[in-house]
């Protein structure tokens, strides 16, 4: 009986395994002590391991070749009727020999646990994960965060050409809300910032470094908040955002809502578009009226409606008023209207010359000022470095392009990315149906997006002045939306997921860059940023002096742009600006006003060592007034300080 049951231990084994995987709640010891019993007697030593494995005691599970169970059935078939009746009741179910014949010993089963299932082709999740359960969470995490990755890379495409609409008020909430939070997280504001506020106070017809308009909304937005200071960097934020709508308006009927928004993308990827919106400057200001005026242009050439050449006219006054670079853009849109038939055939009628008379209409009050005053902001445009030679000029108009190619540059490499294939996170290509541009707005747009700049690089080589690059930032409202007319009407985005990581990474991460970026400068050994000075303290410190010396009214404060215009701008009441003491620069300032009100000068010991006499260029303009000299040492944190020299000015007394 022994050696009969132990002839019976290999059937024995494999019946009562597969009875076990069908119901693993019952077991029983007498096919586990046979496989431990017999496995020395009928196997050979080296399919001892793997016999084992089909023994639900086994701690690894291991699938059983097929040669091992064939000679077990054969020697097993005399002792069928003396099994018991519940192990005979799985055999038509489970057809043993259907079951051993499909596993020849050719293919051993060694090599089918790596796919997951058992040697006879089921399949073994549970044993997957009770090999490493350590590892497998951890790998269900990191799939979990992959798996969301690529699921938000691939919705946003999908949205970009399923729903443009709604992905732009994403994209316009999400860029608007971390640059305004980039801009009210600092102590202070941007230089250009307290021009505009200094400018604003005055409300002039002109300035001597720009036309007015952008410091008259300055103002005007001060004033209807209440003098919430913040209330300019709503201005900032809000210029982009309409200039994004613009690009929308002039994207849709051109190259459909899927390109409109794509021009959009690559729009944030400019320099411009980064962290100079967190002032409101000129160049900021005058993004959406250039957007604005190219799309009433074409309506009105396309439609021509009097009522659009009217509303032209006032554009352009308008782009004139914002910044005087704008007039390249009226250059370009004239160029245009008589290259093209519809413009041609536009000139026949009254519309262009209404807009014409609308615009010198508007315009003329600053035009008044300019002649009154001699022209003075085109001097400050040159006003730059001479350059002598004629290679030398050829090379600073190609500097200031070049430096516009590179302000583009986020641009322009996201775009060869996006065509390159076989890189990291690739994905699925992504085929964007892009509408066909007319010739007229695909001359339109290419001509408002490069002419200007390139006007503006040859004007630099013939002038022969090292320009500013940044003169260019009011320019590129339309740099997007050329590069989306540039590229094929199918276009087939090789790395779809690559470029959409990138532009995620650029929309989210450079505002909060820029802001760590410039509190960490300010905790360096470097020059501590304008964002970051204490100016407040500043101008509370020479409020102080100046009633602690007067009691006249704080009216007049005397230096240049930055010093005297930290001062104003928290000062109450806020006192105008005599800058650089000069009074072509500051016409609201007279010598009567002066000698009725006097003058707190202030000036930086990093720009006029000595805080025992009043800086030259100050003294003609301050004869008369008797002065009180004092030092006054401002600490900037982080270990550094600023020295300044003061001089509260005062008509002299009456009878002396």
């Amino acid at each position: 009986m022994t050696g009969a049951r132990n002839r019976q231990g290999p059937r024995a084994i494999k019946k009562h395994s597969k009875k076990q995987r069908n119901r693993p709640k019952k077991r029983t010891g007498g096919g586990q002590q046979a496989a431990r019993v017999a496995a020395p007697a009928s196997v050979p030593a080296d399919q001892l391991e793997t016999t084992a494995d089909a023994s639900p005691a086994a701690e690894a599970p291991r699938p059983a070749p097929a040669t091992t169970a064939q000679p077990a059935q054969q020697q097993a078939k005399p002792a069928q009727p003396n099994k018991p009746a519940q192990q005979a009741k799985p055999a038509p179910q489970a057809k043993p020999a259907q079951q051993i014949k499909p596993a020849p010993a050719s293919k051993p089963a060694k090599n089918k646990p790596a796919t997951g299932t058992s040697g006879g082709g089921q399949s073994r999740p549970a044993a997957l994960a009770a090999s490493a359960p350590g590892g497998g969470a951890a790998a269900g995490r990191e799939f979990s965060f992959i798996a969301l990755f690529v699921e938000t890379c691939d919705s946003f495409l999908d949205a970009l050409r399923n729903s443009p609409a709604r992905l732009l008020l994403w994209v316009m909430a999400v860029y608007g809300a971390l640059w305004f939070a980039a801009t009210i997280s600092f102590p202070a504001m941007p230089f250009d910032s307290y021009e505009m506020f200094l400018f604003g106070k005055e409300m002039q017809w002109g300035y001597w470094k720009h036309p007015p308009l952008e410091p008259w909304l300055t103002e005007i937005a001060y004033q209807l908040t209440f003098h919430w200071i913040g209330s300019h960097f709503v201005l900032a934020i809000a210029s982009i955002l309409v200039t994004f709508y613009f690009i929308w308006l002039i994207g849709i009927e051109t190259v459909g809502k899927t390109g409109a928004v794509l021009a959009i993308a690559l729009t944030i990827l400019i320099y411009y578009f980064g962290p100079p919106v967190t002032m409101y400057s000129h160049n900021v200001g005058q993004l959406p009226i250039f957007a604005a005026t190219v799309y009433i242009y074409r309506k009105a050439v396309l439609d021509n409606r009097i009522g659009n050449w009217a509303l032209f006219g006032v554009a352009a006054a308008l782009l004139m008023y914002s910044k005087y670079s704008g007039a390249l853009l009226l250059a370009v849109l004239g160029l245009h209207l008589l290259l093209m038939p519809q413009g041609r055939r536009a000139l026949a009628t009254r519309g262009p010359y209404l807009a014409v008379l609308v615009g010198t209409a508007l315009l003329l009050p600053n035009l008044i000022w300019l002649v009154q005053n001699d022209f003075l902001p085109f001097t400050f445009a040159f006003d730059r470095p001479p350059v002598e030679g004629v290679f030398a000029k050829l090379f600073a108009g190609l500097k200031f392009l070049g430096s516009q190619v590179g302000y583009h540059a986020g641009m322009i490499v996201i775009v060869l990315l996006a065509m390159i294939p076989k890189l990291p996170l690739q994905g699925e290509p992504v085929t964007l149906e892009l509408e066909q541009p007319k010739t007229f707005d695909k001359s339109l747009v290419l001509m408002a997006a490069f002419l200007p700049l390139l006007m503006i690089g040859a004007m630099t080589a013939y002038a022969g002045v090292d320009q500013r690059p940044e003169i260019g930032g009011s320019l590129v409202a339309l740099s997007g939306l050329a590069m989306v007319m540039l590229l094929p009407q199918k276009l087939v985005l090789r790395a779809p997921r690559l470029v959409t990581t990138i532009w995620l990474l650029v929309l989210i991460g450079l505002p909060i860059g820029h802001v760590a970026f410039n509190y960490a400068k300010a905790s360096g050994s470097g020059q501590v940023p304008t964002q970051m000075w204490p100016a407040r303290e500043l101008s509370n410190a020479m409020q102080s002096i100046w009633n602690g010396k007067s009691f006249r009214r704080f009216d007049i404060v005397t230096g240049d742009f930055k010093q005297a215009g930290f001062v104003a701008l928290y000062a109450s009441p806020r006192p105008s600006v005599f800058i650089d003491g000069d009074f072509r620069k500051s016409p609201w300032i007279t010598p009567e006003r002066l000698k009725a009100s006097g003058t707190l000068v202030l000036w930086s010991t990093a720009d006029f060592p000595r805080t025992d006499e009043i800086p030259e260029p100050y003294r003609k303009a301050l004869e008369g007034l008797t002065p009180t000299l004092g030092t006054l040492v401002l600490p900037l944190g982080h270990g550094k300080s600023q020295t300044y020299g003061w001089a509260v000015m005062l008509p002299p007394e009456p009878g002396r």
